[in-house]
């Protein structure tokens, strides 16, 4: 599913480049830069506080798997959409 969610917004993007008549080679650039200054700022702040925080960092981690995890199940199990009509 993933790899079909990420071909489809490829599809957009470049459908949306070509009535914008957008450079898709500046575009492609820019957004490789920003995509690469991230993911290596991603990983200093990792390593810099990965000491301090190791722990706590695992810690809470793991809560926001198993939340995004009970969400899912809650959206597929028909619980969310009883939750939000006692609300209506």
């Amino acid at each position: 599913m993933l790899a079909i969610a990420t071909s489809i917004d490829a599809m957009a993007v470049g459908v949306s480049f070509a009535f914008l008549k957008a450079s898709i080679l500046s575009s492609s650039l820019i957004i490789g830069a920003i995509t690469c200054v991230i993911c290596f700022g991603g990983v200093y702040l990792g390593n810099r506080c990965g000491c301090v925080f190791k722990k706590k960092a695992e810690i809470a981690g793991g809560v926001v798997l198993m939340l995004i995890g009970f969400k899912i199940l809650a959206e597929h199990s028909g619980f969310t959409t009883v939750v939000l009509n006692l609300f209506k």
